[in-house]
Formats: structure tokens, C-alpha cells, sequence
């Protein structure tokens, strides 16, 4: 079997499984609450070393929530 690529593994995910809707209400939350983790913790003074800027996750993490709770509010 082909390895499912990350958006085909969460559309699966949101479409297919039992959960059904509460499936996708569960991905969206879990995102939010995630990024809400994130931007509590601070943007970090060093964007380190890794293989990802702590700094592009940090502005990610903003970004989602901004973008999710606009959404939330439509």
C-alpha cells in the first residue's frame, strides 16, 4: 500500500472515520488548543538550531489560532 501523504492521512481522518462530524470538531480543537500551548509558552529569544525555526513554529502557532477562531467566528 502507497504511503498516505499528511493531508490524505487527516481528510481520511475527517471524512471516514466513525467519529463523523465529532471527528472534525476533535482535529480543529486539538489544533487550536495545541497552538494555544504554543503561543503560551512565548516566542523563544533563539530560533535554534534545528531542522525547524523555533521562531516559523511559534508564528505558525499564531497563525492557526488567528485563522481558526476567525472561522469560529463566521
Amino acid at each position: 500500500m502507497k504511503r498516505k501523504t499528511n493531508v490524505q492521512k487527516i481528510t481520511h481522518l475527517m471524512t471516514n472515520y466513525p467519529g463523523g462530524p465529532l471527528a472534525q470538531a476533535f482535529i480543529l480543537e486539538a489544533v487550536q488548543q495545541y497552538a494555544d500551548q504554543v503561543l503560551a509558552a512565548g516566542r523563544p529569544d533563539d530560533p535554534g538550531n534545528g531542522i525547524i525555526s523555533a521562531w516559523a513554529w511559534h508564528d505558525l502557532a499564531a497563525d492557526m489560532s488567528r485563522e481558526l477562531k476567525y472561522w469560529e467566528a463566521q
